[in-house]
């Protein structure tokens, strides 16, 4: 598991329903116990107007914090007509400790998601919710909107630097995408041009090589009946000559070979490293069954394999991605699960390709906000022995 928080679990979302996570809950739940604590006078403060039914409509200036983040407007407007409704139904009374607080971070999140005109509504709500409070809240006064109008707007412009900044960070993430494709496609013109120089150079030399040697086995039969030892000499030069051009050759077949080892290949051992280098989401990886050494082909096209779906999902420190591994008895399974890119381009179909070249199965699953790959690579009898 790589990357984990003891709290990261307040920023995944809330079964399928998408921006609301469980920090989102919590903070309202909390907020709401504390202002049901404030109008029942479980603490010190309270007004002569605590009951049930201050208790029940004072929810309603703190619940909309649970889906501040899905629909910011929605939940200042109801905030707004909380704070109204709370006033001259229920009555004057200390709310501003929870109440106050919900109001600022609607105004923070209203900042991060809505354009300026939409946010320009929100902030009025939010504006209109602390003046509604600063009048009617025993503890505030009149005078406190000089400070709390003023904090709605830092909150508003807070969310919208920060949105910018994010915005920015994603355009960072796909201009640093392109310009790491663009090397190495680079990277591969300028292999692809040294290979064929090189395979230029090799023609060159077996062609002179070839007409050497063909040159001493000419002069050798020629030789071989009237100066025996001549002839025997011409035939150690063709010999000579053969060993030293399959040499040469093997030395630069081998340099032209696709997949040139320069370092130790990756294996599964190394996902580990691999999701810390790969992505800024939180990934997390999970390994069951019964771990073991694979065939070196093996190990490295799973590595292959999780590299290029890895590629499809989204690349963002606010994104969960769940890497599972399974070492069965007859197939090593592959489980990766996340938010998809909005350009994952041909990572599918590489990894598909590498799959297929296995035997192996790739099936992809795609959701409203979530991406599963379960990919199944088998493997021969001799494989399966731990």
């Amino acid at each position: 598991m790589t990357r984990t928080s003891a709290v990261s679990w307040l920023w995944r979302p809330v079964g399928n329903v998408g921006d609301i996570g469980w920090g989102d809950i919590v903070l309202a739940v909390l907020l709401t116990a504390w202002a049901i604590t404030l109008v029942t006078g479980t603490f010190p403060g309270s007004t002569d107007h605590a009951g049930a039914a201050a208790a029940i409509a004072v929810v309603v200036m703190t619940a909309p914090v649970a889906w501040e983040r899905r629909a910011p407007l929605a939940a200042a407007a109801v905030l707004a007509v909380g704070a109204v409704g709370n006033e001259y139904l229920i009555g004057s009374m200390v709310r501003c400790g929870p109440c106050l607080p919900a109001v600022l971070l609607v105004a923070f999140f209203a900042g991060t998601r809505l354009d300026w005109r939409w946010l320009a509504a929100a902030a009025a709500l939010c504006m209109g919710s602390v003046t509604v409070q600063s009048y009617y809240d025993p503890q505030l006064g009149p005078g406190f909107v000089t400070i709390g109008l003023p904090a709605v707007v830092l909150a508003c412009v807070a969310g919208r630097l920060v949105r910018e900044r994010s915005a920015a960070a994603a355009r960072l993430r796909a201009r640093n995408a392109e310009l790491r494709a663009q090397r190495e496609q680079t990277a591969e013109l300028a292999v692809a041009a040294d290979r064929a120089r090189v395979a230029d150079d090799l023609h060159d030399f077996v062609r002179e090589r070839i007409t050497a040697m063909a040159d001493a086995a000419s002069t050798g039969r020629d030789l071989i009946s009237a100066d025996p030892a001549a002839a025997q000499s011409a035939l150690a030069v063709v010999e000579s000559s053969g060993r030293e051009t399959l040499a040469q050759m093997r030395e630069v077949v081998g340099n032209l070979r696709s997949e040139q080892l320069t370092g130790p290949q990756p294996v599964l051992a190394d996902l580990a490293s691999l999701l810390e280098k790969a992505t800024t989401a939180d990934a997390r990886l999970q390994v069951s069954g019964s771990p073991r050494a694979l065939p070196a082909g093996l190990e490295l096209s799973a590595y292959r394999i999780v590299e290029h779906l890895l590629d499809a999902l989204e690349d963002a420190p606010a994104a969960r991605i769940d890497v599972h591994l399974r070492f069965g008895d007859d197939a090593l399974e592959l489980d990766i699960a996340g938010p998809a890119s909005p350009h994952p381009g041909s990572a599918f179909a590489t990894a598909r390709e590498r799959v297929t070249l296995l035997g192996g199965t790739l099936h992809v699953e795609t959701g409203s906000d979530r991406c599963t790959a379960l990919v199944r690579l088998p493997l021969t009898p001799g494989y399966a022995s731990a």
